[in-house]
């Protein structure tokens, strides 16, 4: 074979080997400054809310999970005398009240809540949170029943968020909240327990619109779309249902919330599983 011949082909094949490498480094270039063009692009309230996205969702779900076992599957029976776990059910419920509140207060601090509101990727996020902090704060539902001003709902909060020396910020579990309940949480949380904890509860109307917002908010937080239930279906299937005749005050309150809800797909996916 002419030696010139064979150089020739090797250069054409080296040539083409060069020019394909070029041409997959050039695209992984490319796709590299997409990606971060698309981080640039992201609020830093969102940067905030996708750090802390698995805890305050699943401070979400555990409420509105709580929610529903004492307005739909008989909670309240553990509150009856002799049950002998009255204590122990009150405690419970009254800490997934202060968990969510603590996961909420932990990422308002991290950036400020108006800052969610006015960011595109954040905003419906934020709507639902506002949503929750309304629903319990209105003196327009439920005759002032189980009612939580906002200022309550952050102190609580704030007593939940924890800087032990040298560490970051934590929220207090149960068995801190247990143990410290007595002194430093039940000034602000007692009335409220004598409240929630009351067979009142079963027809309540700040009860229910709570639980659609915590929905609302689990669904919009939820993006792998693992957390599900008994609660999540039910909720879904009570938004579904037209609006009920009441009174003009509460009429708002639920007509606010089924506008952010009508923005979610209102069906829950079969695959969800329960959480």
């Amino acid at each position: 074979m002419n030696t010139a011949l064979v150089v020739a082909c090797i250069s054409g094949v080296v040539a083409f080997g060069s020019a394909g490498l070029s041409t997959w480094t050039q695209l992984q270039v490319t796709k590299r400054e997409r990606q971060g063009r698309a981080e640039e692009r992201r609020s830093d309230a969102k940067v905030v809310l996708d750090r802390y996205r698995g805890p305050l969702l699943d401070a979400a779900w555990q409420l509105g999970d709580r929610l529903d076992s004492i307005r739909n599957r008989g909670f309240l029976a553990y509150l009856s005398e002799g049950s002998g776990r009255e204590q122990d059910a009150k405690l419970t419920a009254l800490f997934r009240f202060a968990y969510y509140f603590g996961w909420r207060e932990f990422v308002r601090a991290e950036v400020q809540l108006l800052r969610f509101e006015n960011e595109e990727d954040t905003r419906s996020a934020a709507g639902f949170l506002n949503d929750v902090a309304d629903v319990l704060a209105s003196d327009l539902l439920d005759g002032k029943w189980a009612m939580l001003w906002n200022d309550e709902q952050r102190g609580i909060g704030e007593l939940m968020t924890e800087r032990p020396s040298g560490a970051s910020s934590i929220v207090r579990g149960h068995a801190a909240f247990h143990c410290d309940y007595n002194e430093i949480f039940a000034p602000w949380m007692e009335r409220f327990a004598g409240d929630l904890l009351s067979p009142a509860a079963l027809k309540s109307d700040r009860l229910r619109l709570l639980q659609w917002a915590l929905y609302g908010l689990v669904r919009q937080l939820d993006e792998e779309g693992t957390y599900g239930g008994v609660w999540i279906d039910r909720s879904a299937s009570e938004i579904r249902q037209p609006a009920r005749h009441r009174s003009i005050s509460i009429t708002q309150h639920e007509e606010q919330l089924r506008k952010h809800l009508a923005a979610i797909e209102p069906s829950t996916s079969s695959q969800r599983r329960g959480h």
